[in-house]
């Protein structure tokens, strides 16, 4: 597949604009065109190691969770492990994509994944999104007060535009000349230009007509089930050395932290979860949850919580989200079939969060 629409079909999957504003995105690396994309190479983080697993792999594409360019590269060079992995990838013609906070963000990304683990009768985003575009197409709402013979002419001429939708007009005042209405009208930024355009000639120039002028830019509804963070209603209560062992078993990982809330203990009951991917700091201070699951959370942050009754389990950074990597697969292959597309997606085997537990 070329490279171009494979980046489209993963910007299909999740979409780019619903990335945070301080995350870098998208495809970060492009070699010289044409670029047909084979084998797609999948790791959390895109360190030297993995980059050597991908090159023997003959991959021509790897997707990094993580950003492997976040902050602005003043040069390329062999004196750091990310420049020189840069400048592999561009030596050897590998594309790299990083989809990050948008997987986060997406309903059926990391966050929902990680409630996976549990019989969930509830789920919402933590942190709510608003949506890319107004439903209807249009961002402004203009309302204007013309004369009966303006108004007529002026409905003619907008009809034939697309970035104008007419929605009505209300009779205000009469007087010994003419009726006057207060017109309302839809448009897209560009619509605003060619309305005011439009009231100017059928105005003869007469600026006057726009003292009446009123234009509010439509706010966007929030997105269904998208968003940082999630908040699950579990289906039945479990018993917190319950839920431990299924994040155990989830993430496999043989242990786990577990900051137990004051005057609680592993026999009380979970009703509630609180999910952020990676680092939940900030997000997921004082949700309204009996347990906090995330990466990483200070210390000031889990004696804060412990203190106003609620458990918080700590995994470390990317042991909570490497799993995702199989469920995208999954997901990302059925997506392409769809579209009666195939690349083979391979995942890393050597990736890993650079803690250990001995």
């Amino acid at each position: 597949m070329d490279l171009r629409l494979v980046c489209k079909r993963l910007n299909e999957y999740a979409n780019l604009g619903i990335a945070c504003d301080w995350d870098n995105v998208g495809l970060l690396v492009e070699p010289s065109e044409p670029l047909l994309v084979t084998k797609m190479f999948l790791t959390n983080d895109l360190t030297e190691p993995v980059l050597e697993e991908a090159i023997k792999k003959e991959v021509n594409l790897i997707v990094s969770y993580h950003p492997a360019i976040f902050r602005p590269l003043k040069k390329l060079t062999q004196s750091d492990w990310k420049e020189r992995s840069i400048v592999k990838c561009i030596e050897k013609r590998i594309a790299i994509y990083s989809p990050h906070t948008s997987w986060d963000c997406i309903e059926g990304g990391i966050n929902d994944w990680i409630l996976s683990a549990f019989e969930t009768k509830k789920i919402e985003p933590v942190e709510p999104i608003s949506n890319l575009i107004h439903p209807s197409g249009f961002t402004k709402n203009v309302k204007i007060n013309v004369s009966s013979d303006i108004q007529e002419n002026l409905v003619k001429n907008v009809t034939l535009t697309d970035s104008i939708r007419f929605i009505g007009a209300k009779k205000l005042i009469q007087s010994n000349e003419a009726d006057f209405f207060e017109m309302e009208f839809l448009t897209s930024p560009k619509g605003v230009v060619a309305l005011m355009e439009s009231i100017r000639s059928l105005n003869n120039s007469d600026l006057n007509v726009f003292s009446s002028l009123r234009i509010t830019t439509m706010e966007k509804p929030l997105m269904k089930n998208a968003g940082l963070g999630r908040l699950g209603y579990l289906s039945k209560p479990l018993k917190l050395k319950e839920v431990v062992e299924k994040v155990k078993s989830h993430f496999q990982m043989k242990t786990i932290r577990l900051a137990i809330a004051n005057g609680k203990s592993l026999e009380d009951e979970i009703k509630t979860i609180a999910v952020g991917a990676g680092s939940g700091s900030k997000l997921l201070n004082n949700t309204n949850a009996d347990l906090i699951i995330t990466g990483e959370f200070s210390h000031h942050e889990i004696l804060h919580e412990t203190h106003r009754g609620v458990s918080v389990i700590v995994t470390d950074h990317s042991n909570n989200e490497r799993g995702y990597r199989e469920f995208f697969r999954k997901r990302f292959t059925q997506l392409l079939k769809k579209n009666n597309e195939n690349i083979e997606i391979l995942l890393s085997e050597i990736d890993r969060d650079p803690l250990e537990y001995l």
